[in-house]
């Protein structure tokens, strides 16, 4: 399988800290959904934010939960370096740590977490890459935790995908257009960023109805889809305290 090392170089990177406000529908309220669906952390547990990028959404988490502290891995040096430099406000509450989201290392942890997100890159990874994902976050988090992810998915159909296509393109025109930052619209297509316009064969996201059944397969309660638009969706479930049913 293609680990995320092939998928992403040190400027894409630098574009998506560039453009990322203008490229992903809705950032904001995506990730006020995820905060809204993650139980209060007791004082000290751990979150991971899996490809955390340039840190804004630990940045979220750290916010909505005082208490908590947030672990920012990623491969880039690049997306470390700046969520370093713009997260230090929040001193040792955010550390981050360098992996690569397909391999298995990084999995065993020493202190297990109370959530783990992830935002915009679980889709690299194959249909059986998540699945393995999936169970191994379910078997690494605390009791009661919870998993959520906002990434691409997959429509099962030409209409569907036809949809995902415009809205997302008509989401980056607007949000460009309200920040008085018309290039940005610009380099959505000069970049080819819409998997949805410009396939790639890096990109593999899989229909969301088979992420739940995964999630469940995995052994998640109260598996659901709490927010899409343009193709994009937050999605996940809570490790419940006692057997899985």
């Amino acid at each position: 399988m293609t680990t995320s090392e092939e998928d992403w170089n040190e400027q894409d990177s630098q574009d998506f800290i560039t453009y990322g406000e203008y490229f992903v529908p809705e950032r904001a309220a995506q990730a006020d959904v995820i905060t809204s669906v993650i139980p209060a952390p007791p004082t000290g547990a751990h979150i991971l934010d899996l490809c955390c990028g340039q840190g804004r959404l630990s940045a979220a988490l750290l916010d909505a939960f005082p208490r908590a502290e947030v672990v920012g891995l990623d491969i880039s040096a690049t997306m470390l370096d700046t969520a370093g430099r713009e997260l230090a406000r929040y001193g040792d509450r955010f550390r981050t740590e360098r992996f690569d989201l397909a391999a298995g290392d990084w999995r065993e942890r020493d202190e297990a977490p109370w959530a783990v997100v992830s935002s915009l890159a679980v889709h690299h990874l194959d249909g059986k890459g998540k699945q393995r994902l999936f169970a191994d976050v379910h078997a690494m988090l605390r009791p009661g935790g919870a998993f959520v992810l906002a990434d691409l998915v997959e429509a099962t159909g030409p209409l569907g995908h036809e949809l995902a296509r415009r809205m997302w393109d008509d989401a980056v025109r607007e949000q460009s257009a309200a920040a008085g930052a018309a290039e940005a619209y610009q380099k959505f297509h000069e970049l080819e960023w819409s998997h949805y316009q410009y396939p790639d064969p890096l990109d593999r996201p899989s229909p969301l109805g088979d992420q739940l059944n995964w999630l469940r397969d995995a052994g998640f309660a109260q598996v659901d889809a709490y927010w899409m638009k343009a193709g994009h969706a937050v999605f996940g479930g809570i490790k419940q305290e006692g057997p899985t049913a």
